[in-house]
């Protein structure tokens, strides 16, 4: 076989034709040199060569793969087909760009977060260190390590090959422009080559930039390091100041790197002293485990280290009273957190959407060929067997895929960058999301997959000729009218599950909007987060004073109503700091709360978050001048130790034995400060004391730019070196509390929208069909004296007969199903009947709106016109020409 021949048809064949009509003149002139008359050369030569068509379809048939030819001339058959239909060809194009564009689009989400590895080297050997504790039967998972912890496990641990402990924060630059708070990590020697992504220049911690006393050292991110310093590559050795310490740029971090889930603007060394180690459990751990190494040894050999670290500490029984055990786990998991649930859930409900898609161009594919039964059945008569036309009918269902799953990438390539750009900041990795050959690979395999389950459907359901009996017979219109009335149940069936996840979302939603979260009208709380570096002054009354006299200016602006300021908001990482509180008379280890939120606050704070005071007073400036033991604690904490809030005033409290025991003389409204989905925490209130506070501002005014620029002056009229940092409003933090559920309820709400009108489709596709079938029954019945509300209802009826069958079939599904959303859920059970009830309720109403256009129709049908064609057809009678007599 030739290639070249085969691929260049036109070409070869002319060729072909030349070479022909040459050996032709050429014999004809031989024959005449011999002496025959021209005519009789030109017979003999045509003789001697015989049939040059005959040849030409000899070599032609040579150079040929039968199958591939007819495989293209199907092709070229489809795209006519396409161009020659635009009405059907653009339905189901449409109908499968739209399912699996977006089943793309989660896919490339669910790929970029769950499945591909984080991008650091040999990824799957990193791990997160915590501990692993149970105080009253309650268990705690990601409890943070103590520096003595590390100082064992670096010293001790046999399962890592490198190992170090961080933790995040905020610092002070000036000396470059205006004063800034950066986000920082502060990270001991050990964790950047456990992470193991080399600088882009210079280097990484040393053990020397461990070690306190010598020179403060600063490794920068590659976006800080471009827009301070312009990429300028002699930035190594120069000096930065930093919370009024300078230190020194040692390295650059490459572009796009990320520090598990932080894009820190600089990166510090921690340093512990030699001796003295602090108590705080307050860093987090992280390792790279040697080859060979599995998480489960690595725990053994930790929980060996920590009990190691008991003997030398003295913590023995501590370690044994709090069950405290070591808790590695991927890093992976620290990353993606609790996403992978939501996408999951989404994905399922997508493919649903893609199940209704194939359904939905299933029932096309079948009006369409049932259109072309005649075709089929000259073509059979002609000698097509059934295996060429049922090639034929998939070659076009592949060449629909394809256009739908090209579109589809489209649709989803413009929804991603949407969804970066306007996407939910808690959702993980965000920035690594894209089409990429994984996608792509998805996208085909989806394209491939919907093609042939809806061209099997047309193959076996066409009255293709050796298929069935009859190509015209009421038997095989029955037979495609039951295969549609199936897809349509399975629709609507599908449509319901996606219904009922939307609306159990719906409800959540609402239900987390009506919680109380402790706090009033968060859109009207601005917040601003500054600290006071030791550098401006050591004096902690100082600071106090410096915090206070910023305080009164921003309660002097225009609008402001209220203003207080605390170690954290509501909803902010620093308020999630679980101390244990001592209650008097109640200070064995099993009558000790577990879970205790600490909160320094000063006085009024409650009033500009709009926290009620339940039981007594407020803490007052008074309390903060002269040090009262004074404090407050929160609703719950009150019953839980003394039944009623009242009676928890007068009582006293301490943080851990040693500490002086404080007054309570104050109730206050419990707020949810990790998220309105969780139960609020006990917290205690001390009155104000630390140098980085945020402040909580009541106004109207709120987030306005003319507000901003008053906040920012009123600070910096007490310090101007001081940066603002997290200037938000409260709204903010709130809504990203919700994001999660937000994310979910949109995309499965839209997952619903889109199964709803699959549904009403197929409804009206299947009864407008049964009425052009049945349009010859209908006329007769009209002119028999059948009512038209009756044949209404005659096909109305049918549609809420396929709208309970799914109904129901559908309501098994979702009740089967809804475990798996259970996780998203707030304030509602999986089996909700609110829920379930509209949900039916929707489709019905949806069903009964579809069935009601082709009732309509059927009852509007004009029997005398339809029978007068019908007669036309079967006799063969001419039309009457027109003529001048009547």
């Amino acid at each position: 076989m030739n290639w070249w021949r085969f691929c260049r048809r036109k070409e070869a064949d002319t060729e072909q034709r030349d070479e022909l009509d040459f050996y032709l003149d050429v014999t004809t002139e031989e024959y005449i040199e011999r002496g025959m008359e021209p005519a009789a050369a030109h017979t003999a030569a045509r003789r001697k060569l015989g049939n040059p068509a005959m040849i030409r379809e000899e070599v032609y048939r040579m150079n040929t793969l039968t199958f591939i030819e007819g495989l293209l001339r199907d092709v070229r058959h489809a795209v006519r087909m396409v161009r020659t239909t635009p009405g059907f060809s653009g339905a189901a194009v449409l109908s499968l760009a739209l399912g699996i564009g977006a089943n793309t689009a989660i896919f490339s989400i669910l790929n970029a977060v769950l499945i591909r590895p984080l991008p650091y080297p040999e990824s799957d050997a990193l791990v997160g260190v915590y501990n692993r504790f149970v105080i009253h039967g309650q268990v705690f998972e990601d409890a943070a390590l103590s520096p003595g912890m590390y100082a064992a496990c670096k010293e001790n641990a046999e399962a890592f090959e490198n190992f170090g402990v961080w933790t995040s924060g905020a610092a002070t630059v000036t000396g470059l422009g205006d004063p800034e708070q950066l986000v920082i990590v502060t990270a001991t020697q050990g964790v950047l080559p456990a992470v193991g992504v080399p600088a882009y220049i210079g280097r990484w911690f040393s053990s020397e930039d461990d070690t306190p006393g010598s020179p403060q050292t600063v490794i920068l991110s590659y976006g800080y390091w471009q827009r301070k310093f312009g990429g300028d590559r002699d930035v190594l050795g120069r000096t930065m100041v930093i919370d009024w310490v300078p230190h020194q740029v040692i390295g650059v971090m490459p572009r796009n790197f990320r520090f598990v889930t932080l894009s820190p603007d600089i990166i510090l060394p921690q340093r512990f002293p030699k001796s003295g180690l602090p108590e705080e459990n307050s860093y987090a751990g992280i390792a790279r485990l040697k080859p060979g190494v599995t998480i489960a040894l690595a725990n053994q050999d930790v929980a060996r280290v920590w009990k190691i670290w008991a003997e030398t500490e003295g913590a023995a029984k501590a370690l044994e009273a709090f069950h405290i055990t070591p808790n590695l786990r991927p890093l992976k998991k620290d990353v993606v957190g609790d996403v992978g649930s939501v996408l999951r859930v989404l994905m399922g409900a997508l493919g649903l959407v893609l199940l209704l898609v194939c359904a939905n161009v299933a029932n096309l594919v079948l009006v369409r060929a049932q259109s072309r039964r005649q075709e089929f059945a000259i073509r059979a008569a002609l000698g097509a067997g059934w295996g060429r036309i049922a090639r034929e009918l998939l070659v076009e269902s592949l060449t629909l895929g394809i256009a739908g799953g090209a579109f589809g990438l489209m649709l989803a390539y413009a929804g991603l960058r949407v969804l970066a750009t306007r996407g939910p900041a808690t959702l993980p990795r965000l920035e690594e999301i894209s089409i990429d050959g994984t996608a792509l690979a998805f996208a085909s395999v989806c394209s491939l997959g919907t093609s042939l389950l809806f061209g099997l459907a047309a193959v076996f359901r066409s009255g293709i000729p050796g298929r069935m009996q009859s190509a015209r017979g009421a038997t095989q219109a029955a037979q495609q009218l039951r295969a549609q009335n199936a897809l349509v149940v399975t629709q609507v069936a599908l449509a319901f599950v996606l219904l009922v996840a939307s609306g159990l979302m719906i409800r959540s939603f609402f239900a987390l909007r009506a919680v109380t979260p402790g706090f009033t009208h968060p859109e009207w709380i601005q917040t601003v987060r500054i600290a006071i570096p030791e550098a401006v002054t050591s004096d902690p009354e100082q600071v106090i004073r410096m915090q206070s006299d910023v305080l009164t200016r921003l309660s002097a602006i225009s609008g402001v109503t209220a203003a207080g300021f605390a170690s954290g908001l509501p909803m902010e990482s620093e308020y999630r700091n679980g101390v244990i509180i001592d209650v008097e008379g109640k200070t064995s280890i099993d009558q000790i709360s577990p879970n205790r939120a600490v909160k320094r606050i000063s006085p009024g704070l409650l009033k500009a978050q709009g926290t009620r005071l339940v039981a007594g007073r407020d803490l007052t400036w008074e309390d903060v001048r002269d040090h009262r033991s004074v404090a407050l604690v929160s609703e719950n904490m009150a019953r839980e130790n003394w039944g009623e809030p009242a009676n928890a005033l007068g009582k006293r409290i301490r943080q851990g034995k040693g500490s002086p025991w404080l007054e309570v003389v104050g109730v206050a409204e419990n707020v949810r400060a990790d998220g309105v989905n969780l139960p609020a925490p006990a917290t205690v209130y001390f009155r104000a004391g630390g140098r980085g506070v945020t402040f909580a501002i009541r106004s109207e005014r709120a987030g306005t730019e003319a507000f901003l620029r008053e906040v920012a002056s009123a600070i910096h009229a007490v310090n101007p070196g001081l940066p603002l940092a997290k200037v938000r409003t409260l709204d903010d933090v709130y809504k990203r509390s919700m994001a999660r559920t937000s994310f979910a309820l949109v995309l499965l709400g839209i997952a619903g929208a889109m199964a709803l009108t699959l549904a009403i489709v197929g409804v009206y596709g299947v009864l407008a069909y049964a009425v052009g079938q049945r349009r010859r029954e209908v006329s007769i019945r009209l002119a028999l004296g059948a009512e038209p509300r009756m044949l209404k209802w005659l096909f109305v009826r049918k549609g809420l007969m396929l709208n309970c069958a799914g109904g129901f079939i559908g309501l098994a599904l979702a009740g089967g199903l809804s475990r798996w959303i259970s996780s998203l859920l707030f304030g509602i059970t999986p089996l909700d009947p609110l829920t379930y009830f509209a949900s039916g309720a929707l489709i019905s109403a949806a069903a009964m709106t579809a069935s009601y256009v082709p009732a309509r129709q059927a009852a509007s049908v004009d029997p005398m016109e339809t029978l007068r064609s019908e007669w036309t057809r079967i006799f063969e009678i001419p039309p009457v020409q027109a003529s001048g007599q009547t």
